[in-house]
C-alpha cells in the first residue's frame, strides 16, 4: 500500500513526465520547421543532419576518443610541416646549384 504522500508524489512525477514529453514534441516540431527552412534561392538551410549537431564528435568526446583523434591530427600536421620545410629547403638547394 501507498501513503497519500507517495500517491501525490507519483502523480506529480507522472505530470512532470507528461510535460517533458510535450516539450520534447514541441522542440521536434520547431526543429522540423527550421530544417525545412530555405534561403532566398530556395536552397535548404540545413543540408545534412550534422549541420545541426555532430553526434559522432559528441560521442567521441564522451568516450574520450576525441583526444586520440586530436593527437592524430596534431601528429599529421607536424609531419606536413616537416615535409613543407624539407621541400622548401630542397628548392633553395636547387636554386643555389642552378645559379
Amino acid at each position: 500500500m501507498m501513503t497519500m504522500d507517495e500517491l501525490h508524489l507519483r502523480e506529480q512525477a507522472h505530470n512532470l513526465r507528461s510535460i517533458d514529453k510535450q516539450e520534447l514534441m514541441t522542440n521536434f516540431a520547431f526543429e522540423n520547421r527550421m530544417v525545412q527552412g530555405a534561403d532566398e534561392k530556395g536552397n535548404y538551410v540545413v543540408e545534412k543532419p550534422s549541420d545541426i549537431a555532430n553526434y559522432t564528435k559528441i560521442r567521441k568526446k564522451i568516450t574520450g576518443e576525441i583526444a586520440d583523434d586530436e593527437a592524430k591530427v596534431s601528429h599529421l600536421k607536424e609531419l606536413s610541416d616537416r615535409a613543407k620545410r624539407a621541400r622548401e629547403e630542397a628548392l633553395k638547394e636547387l636554386r643555389k646549384g642552378g645559379n
